[in-house]
């Protein structure tokens, strides 16, 4: 128990130390870094110059850390896939074999997930990509950039999203 009180007071007395040094909460949180702990709820307590074991503490015991690099909060949006315009290409990385079958059949879920990161009509877009299939996927073992170009080109010629 007075292990307990001293880690309490230990943190407590860290936490007041830092605070006068610390800038305002809003400069924090618009994602003006972070120190070794990494992004989180951490980072905006302590700052990228506080204690950066009480940011780590914070950010493990809150499991807080993995919301915010999934949603770009939390200082975690510096480069993140969600602030970047890097959706796309991610998409096609990770669902590449799955988008070449939807695209192939002109529906499925690969494909209305797609239409949906490019603001499209899925219906359109996989009719389109139907019709297109030859054109977007040239190569076996294409890379994702190149899938993608292709998308885009194929979706620019046939004026499907507004795009």
């Amino acid at each position: 128990m007075k292990l307990v009180k001293f880690v309490v007071v230990a943190m407590l007395v860290s936490g007041v130390a830092h605070a006068q040094k610390k800038k305002g909460l809003l400069e924090e949180v618009s994602g003006q870094g972070y120190g070794s702990a990494g992004c989180g709820l951490g980072s905006i307590v302590m700052g990228s110059g506080g204690n950066q074991v009480l940011a780590a503490t914070t950010n493990g015991t809150s499991g807080n850390q993995t919301f915010g690099i999934s949603t770009g909060t939390l200082n975690c949006q510096q480069d993140g896939i969600f602030k970047s315009g890097k959706e796309v290409p991610a998409f096609i990385e990770v669902n590449k074999v799955a988008l070449a079958n939807d695209a192939a059949r002109g529906e499925g879920e690969t494909l209305a997930g797609l239409a949906n990161l490019m603001g499209c009509d899925s219906k359109a877009m996989g009719t389109t990509l139907k019709k297109n299939y030859n054109k977007i996927f040239v190569e076996t073992n294409m890379q994702p950039a190149s899938i993608e170009a292709n998308i885009n080109a194929v979706v620019s010629q046939n004026n499907v999203c507004g795009a």
